[in-house]
């Protein structure tokens, strides 16, 4: 029994004398935790040891709970060890930078500074911005004295001193008072560089913003100090421009030597005390200097290593040798771009088999995302069927449609590939005949997908004709930030409003939504009503408009006290077509160069994300503004009973986005003026403001759907006396405004069958 009892226990014996130790060892160590938080507690303040017992926790707390705040200056000043007047008077409101990425301390990449002169700013310094402009984020030029002709698209800074040895360090001094805190680095250069602006800027991407950067080609020249040649480029971080800027004062005083990398030089090791290096972090600058440069001995040059891996290449010797580098350069990087493609493609295929699936698994072609798979079958995306001269059911209004513009472009170009991939795969052996058949997609994922069978002739065999069936993808890019001027939400919008005799029942609507969205808000906005007579009335006759004229003097008179007056004016039309340019032509000595128009139409509704909307996409110089608005279908087609809804929705049995709806649109009066003065007389007749803005602007035209631009519905008159085209328009947006097919159709079906169950007593009767 005692065996028993000893072999049961004999496992347990560790954890028992475990146990015990412990217990021993908590038990010695107690009296001098005790003694510790006793002095602890005996040289606490009691009410702070009252005020922490919500707290679970001797440490003191000045919040329960941490919340993100902004420091005023002020305070900040204060914590810096900074003096601050208790009675520092009223708080005033804080006021936060424009851009998010001031207030995070987020700065542009490069700026680069280029030396010239009057004799080459026409030539060298035009090379220069052509071939460098589209890669860096500010270029400027720096010259001694105003040239004779001021290049267009170029910033120059002229200085007045007709010292050019000075204007490295005066280049210096303009940047740091200008741009010493707006990047992260610096070069600066002179106009007989050659920049190769794409290896620059992925060098300087790769340098941590934290170092101080002073590279270039290194020279020694005087007392063993180490400078750069400012022709080969130097290269400065954003913490060097600001020692600089502490200290220029000695370097306007002390930097008179006739080199200006001398001079550019002395100013940057005197002040920064670091020597100039070709090394920035582990990244190394890779100045290229060439002797009497000739591109007639590109085919020498070509072989040598440190040309291709150069970032810059000195002296230049005159504009033309500098733009044929540059197009060698750029064949280069093409080379080595389908190089690292295709070695990329061999990787990918090499990692394929290690992968779920193996090779099987690897999308078409390599590299392009595989096909969007939809989740039901509202998600399948629809194959569009064309052939040379038409395309079939491109959207679901159409059912055939002449194939023009843009999308015969296209095709062309897709066919055009196809013959030469087939040609170049089977040694140019076949004439392209014609096109079978086409389909084609836009896959969100990848990009535009097309399926061609073509009908070829193969000459290798008198002529045989011969089908191909080509698949092609036109995969889409990296999206880019487009960058765009800065505006704002705070513009003031001339809203223009014609009204014809057909308009005048809705205008009273359009009034109080005016005065309730705009008046009584204070919206920063100005209404002109243009009141469109077929004759003027003389005096003694009934003026049509005149209840309406009422209607705009009782609200001036309500909202006298704001300041803000709705203004109208006449216009004859002789019975004739009133086009948009008429109307223009009639308010626009109303307004500056500067305004921004809003044309409206009676029957939009007033929103006030519609006006901002207006505002950000309306830029002037850049960019008109023509949306595209929800117009509403005819009530009595579309409702089953009355009353019906006050308001539109966004539904597409109760409207649709009229893609022909071109007459609301936004623009400034300067924009307007510009364009309309290249415009030929017959298209003034026949043309409206898109038109001219594509034909005659270099404006970038917007049109985008717009859900708060809604409009009720609208009955048109297309008049006999429009243009032509502006007629077919106008009677296509009259038969699409109705309602869907569906309900077209059921509102047939539904009078036939009435039509069948009226005629067919009499049918009995006989």
């Amino acid at each position: 029994m005692d065996h028993k009892c000893m072999r049961f226990l004999r496992p347990l014996l560790p954890i028992f004398i475990g146990i015990c130790l412990g217990v021993a060892m908590r038990m010695m160590y107690a009296p001098f935790s005790e003694d510790s938080c006793e002095t602890y507690l005996s040289r606490q303040d009691p009410q702070q040891l009252v005020h922490m017992r919500g707290t679970k926790s001797l440490e003191s707390q000045d919040e329960e709970s941490f919340e993100p705040r902004i420091r005023p200056p002020l305070e900040q000043a204060a914590n810096q060890g900074g003096h601050v007047h208790a009675d520092a008077g009223p708080k005033t409101k804080l006021v936060r930078p424009r851009y998010a990425s001031n207030e995070l301390g987020i700065r542009e990449k490069l700026f680069v500074g280029v030396v010239t002169s009057k004799s080459t700013i026409n030539t060298l310094g035009v090379a220069l911005n052509k071939t460098l402009s589209n890669y860096v984020t500010k270029l400027t030029f720096f010259m001694d004295d105003k040239g004779p002709a001021v290049p267009p698209g170029m910033t120059i800074v002229n200085f007045a001193d007709n010292h050019p040895h000075l204007i490295p360090v005066h280049m210096l001094k303009y940047v740091t008072e200008h741009f010493s805190d707006t990047f992260d680095y610096y070069m600066f250069l002179t106009d007989h560089t050659y920049v190769r602006a794409e290896r620059v800027f992925d060098l300087v991407s790769h340098i941590s913003v934290s170092q101080h950067v002073h590279m270039g080609l290194v020279k020694s020249t005087e007392a063993g100090k180490t400078y750069c040649y400012l022709d080969g480029g130097i290269v400065l971080s954003q913490s060097m421009v600001e020692q600089v800027k502490a200290n220029m004062e000695w370097c306007l005083s002390k930097c008179h030597h006739n080199d200006q990398s001398l001079n550019f030089g002395k100013c940057l090791v005197h002040v920064t005390d670091m020597a100039c290096t070709d090394q920035g972090g582990v990244k190394k600058f890779k100045p290229y200097r060439v002797n009497a440069f000739s591109f007639d001995n590109i085919d020498k040059m070509s072989v040598v290593p440190e040309l291709n891996a150069s970032h810059t290449v000195f002296p230049m010797p005159d504009d033309t040798n500098h733009y044929k580098l540059h197009r060698y350069f750029c064949e280069h990087e093409l080379n080595t771009t389908r190089q690292e493609i295709e070695r990329l493609k061999e990787n990918i295929l090499y990692m394929s088999q290690f992968a779920p699936g193996g090779r099987d698994s690897i999308s078409w072609p390599i590299g392009v995302p595989e096909p969007y798979k939809p989740k039901n079958r509202f998600d399948v995306i629809r194959w569009d069927y064309f052939t040379e001269t038409l395309i079939y059911f491109q959207d679901d209004f159409t059912n055939v449609k002449p194939l023009k513009g843009a999308d015969k472009l296209d095709i062309q170009e897709v066919v055009k590939v196809s013959v030469e991939r087939l040609n170049a795969k089977y040694n140019n052996i076949y004439l392209y005949s014609s096109l079978n058949n086409g389909y084609r997609r836009f896959d969100p994922q990848r990009g535009m997908e097309y399926i061609l069978d073509i009908t070829l002739r193969d000459t290798s065999n008198s002529n045989l004709e011969v089908q191909k069936r080509v698949q092609l993808i036109r995969p889409l890019g990296q999206v880019e930030i487009v960058p765009m001027p800065y505006v704002t939400e705070t513009t003031h919008i001339h809203l223009i409003l014609p009204v014809s005799e057909d308009d005048k029942e809705g205008v009273g609507t359009f009034l109080d939504a005016y005065a309730h969205t705009c008046l009584d808000t204070q919206e920063n906005t100005e209404l002109l009503v243009i009141f469109i007579y077929t004759h003027l009335p003389q005096p003694g006759q009934e003026d049509t408009f005149s209840v309406l004229k009422s209607m705009i003097a009782y609200y001036n008179k309500k909202y006298a006290s704001s300041g803000t007056r709705i203004e109208w004016t006449p216009l004859q039309s002789n019975g004739t077509f009133v086009s948009e340019f008429h109307l223009m032509e009639a308010v626009t000595g109303r307004y500056t160069p500067d305004s921004l128009i809003l044309f409206c139409t009676v029957g939009m509704e007033l929103a006030t994300d519609f006006f901002n909307r207006v505002r950000m996409n309306t830029i002037a110089e850049w960019q008109v503004f023509f949306p595209i608005g929800f117009w509403q279908y005819k009530p009595n087609l579309i409702y089953d009973k009355k009353p019906y809804p006050t308001n539109i929705e966004l539904m597409n049995k109760v409207g649709h986005y009229d893609m022909l709806s071109y007459e609301h649109s936004s623009f400034y009066v300067s924009d307007y003026i510009n364009a309309r003065q290249l415009m030929m007389s017959e298209d003034i007749w026949n043309g409206d403001l898109f038109e001219m803005f594509i034909k005659y602007s270099k404006l970038h035209v917007f049109r985008a759907v717009e859900p708060a631009l809604k409009h009720r519905f609208k009955q048109f008159n297309c008049e006999a006396t429009s243009p032509p085209k502006l007629f077919q328009r106008c009677l296509d947006r009259r038969s699409q405004g109705l309602a869907t097919r569906s309900q077209l159709a059921k509102l047939i079906f539904e009078h036939q069958e009435k039509m069948g169950a009226g005629a067919q007593p009499a049918l009995n009767s006989v």
